[in-house]
């Protein structure tokens, strides 16, 4: 793989089990291990420190050639637009997005909800425009149903990345008991 891949979406919106799953299809992920796992992220975050820094420097990218690497919207709008790219755009209910932030920030923000979800979606169409002015392939992972049902998430993942590794050898990552933040049905 002579292109960087780019796990990208939303504050809580999947991304740090994405990488989970990248890692386990033997793609390299590039990250630091600075973040340390947690109560909200129990498996780890999988994130590069540089990438906080990317408006201002994103030299580190010399660095994800041939890897995958996580950059939450709307940050990938800051790639050096020299290398090829595939993104994997994770996308959660926007709802339990919130309810996820606020809880890890151990903040009630319902008076700020709105706020948020406009900010956040805002967020959403700078990334996809962005992505699609520049020609940059992508894909749509749906992480509700990544967890409640993952074959045909993972089904897309592998044939989008040629990953040369069967849905049940990846499934095995994806935990449902770490589906917190449900939306009520």
């Amino acid at each position: 793989m002579s292109e960087i891949l780019i796990i990208t979406g939303l504050p809580r919106s999947g991304t740090s089990l994405m990488m989970q799953i990248i890692a386990k299809s033997e793609i390299p992920v590039l990250t630091d291990g600075n973040r340390e796992k947690d109560i909200n992220n129990p498996e780890g975050y999988y994130e590069l420190d540089a990438v906080k820094g990317i408006v201002v420097d994103n030299s580190f990218l010399k660095d994800a050639v041939g890897k995958a690497i996580k950059i939450v919207a709307p940050l990938p709008i800051y790639i050096d637009k020299q290398y090829s790219y595939r993104v994997i755009f994770m996308r959660r209910e926007m709802d339990e997005i919130l309810r996820s932030q606020e809880k890890m920030l151990t903040k009630d923000q319902t008076s700020e909800r709105e706020k948020y979800r406009t900010i956040y979606e805002f967020h959403l169409k700078k990334t996809y425009t962005f992505l699609i002015q520049n020609n940059i392939p992508f894909i749509d992972v749906n992480y509700n149903q990544l967890v409640n049902e993952p074959e045909n998430e993972l089904k897309k993942l592998i044939e989008f990345c040629s990953i040369d590794r069967k849905v049940e050898d990846l499934a095995v990552v994806v935990n449902p008991d770490l589906y917190r933040n449900r939306n009520e049905k």
